[in-house]
């Protein structure tokens, strides 16, 4: 079962993904592992631990991809390491979104 509860594309360039409950940082790991294996067709590159923020570099496909979170404002996003409109982001929505109907 799926935490994701939402996800919406953005203008070719941004992925939000929402969970069906309030987290905090502390559960970033288990949401990452969550989305992750919605993508099976990933590979992590690294993950970065910051005081409010964590972020998963990581290879979808042939494209080079973050998953950003930020444990304040209860954000997670996704966006091309380049941040520029990438059509790998629209395959990752629709792979989520069919996930959590």
């Amino acid at each position: 079962m799926t935490n994701v509860s939402k996800c919406q594309l953005t203008d070719d360039a941004l992925v939000l993904i929402n969970f069906n409950f309030n987290w905090h940082q502390d559960d970033i790991r288990d949401l990452a592992t969550n989305v992750f294996s919605l993508l099976p067709e990933h590979r992590i590159i690294e993950h970065i631990v910051g005081a409010d923020r964590e972020y998963y570099r990581f290879k979808f496909l042939s494209e080079y991809l973050i998953l950003h979170f930020e444990s304040y404002s209860n954000s997670c996003w996704l966006e091309a390491e380049d941040q520029l409109e990438n059509p790998a982001l629209a395959i990752i929505a629709t792979q989520l979104n069919n996930a959590i109907n």
